[in-house]
């Protein structure tokens, strides 16, 4: 495999451990934003830090 395959992969799990994570802590503490909502900018603060990384 190559290494944007596995970095693809550790996102992955990434992104699904963010999710259950917060799905765990909703009931007790109040998060303002919804569960995709907090995917989605997770995933777009990880392609900032590759690009910042790769220039």
């Amino acid at each position: 495999m190559s290494g944007a395959w596995d970095g693809l992969i550790v996102l992955g799990l990434l992104v699904l451990l963010l999710v259950l994570g917060v799905r765990r802590l909703r009931p007790r503490v109040h998060i303002p934003w919804t569960t995709g909502g907090i995917v989605v900018f997770f995933i777009f603060i990880v392609l900032m830090l590759w690009a910042w990384s790769n220039r």
